[in-house]
């Protein structure tokens, strides 16, 4: 499993809307400014990004919980949303090589379109779906809030 923190910020009917707590730098990042995947996350969304998970532990709004994503459905999902678009991508560059330079560039590039056009519509489906939902797993304690726990970043 996945897992970050997050402080529920409002609910609805078997959901919660979750905004994710800020990494505090660990070393394994920059050690000044810490995780860079949340300076980019925020030049998107500056008020904190907010998610709508499922809420099986009736947690309230405030609280402090940890939110799971099973490491299968992150898997495919990056397969799915990296790998089908270069596929096309290449596919679609080949098919045109026969004809020119110019008509290989606009194939690859319809190829690309293609490509993402379908995992868009495979992918409507799968937030329905376990494998790639997201779930509240525990309540946190405040006061273990205060004790960090560092980054678990391998890289």
């Amino acid at each position: 499993m996945i897992e970050t923190q997050a402080r529920v910020i409002r609910l609805e009917s078997g959901h919660a809307w979750v905004e994710p707590r800020p990494h505090t730098p660990c070393g394994q990042c920059d050690p000044v400014h810490g995780c860079r995947s949340l300076a980019i996350a925020r030049m998107f969304s500056p008020n904190g990004p907010a998610f709508r998970v499922k809420n099986p532990l009736d947690a309230a709004v405030g609280d402090w919980v940890t939110v799971s994503v099973p490491e299968r459905g992150m898997l495919h999902s990056a397969l799915l949303m990296y790998l089908v678009p270069l596929i096309g991508l290449f596919v679609g560059a080949a098919a045109g090589a026969l004809a020119s330079e110019t008509v290989s560039v606009l194939a690859g590039l319809a190829g690309f379109a293609a490509a993402l056009v379908a995992v868009r519509r495979v992918s409507r489906g799968f937030g329905q779906r376990p494998l790639f939902q997201p779930v509240i797993t525990e309540r946190i304690d405040a006061l273990a809030l205060i004790s960090e726990r560092p980054c678990r970043s391998k890289s």
